[in-house]
């Protein structure tokens, strides 16, 4: 499924409010974990479907251009990846979650099976 223009997300969206309606929806602006002075925009859906809570998120802010990844010379120690931003540049992410007891667990697209 590809949500990468405004147009697909607002199609799956009606989809579902359509089929199954939708329980609640937002907006929330946040900065990113890696780089809290840029920030990025998550839009969210929750519906039920057979009994179950989904959520589908989609989060759009500035692109991933690389990923360096910075090694320690002290054997047995973790890599720590950095992430680096194109702030010109958009990019959109779209995850899908499952509700189990209080916690969003992260479900496959092909999981959802819509259709």
């Amino acid at each position: 499924m590809d949500f990468s223009d405004d147009k697909s997300w607002d199609r799956i969206v009606d989809a579902i409010d359509i089929k199954f309606g939708i329980d609640k929806h937002g907006r929330s602006t946040e900065p990113l974990p890696d780089r809290p002075d840029l920030t990025q925009s998550v839009q969210f859906i929750v519906f039920e479907r057979a009994g179950k809570m989904y959520k589908l998120e989609r989060v759009t802010g500035p692109a991933v251009i690389d990923r360096k990844s910075h090694y320690h010379k002290v054997a047995g120690s973790a890599v720590r990846f950095e992430n680096v931003y194109d702030e010109t540049e958009i990019a959109h992410k779209t995850n899908f979650y499952v509700k189990s007891g209080d916690d969003w667990e992260p479900l496959a697209p092909e999981e959802l099976a819509l259709g």
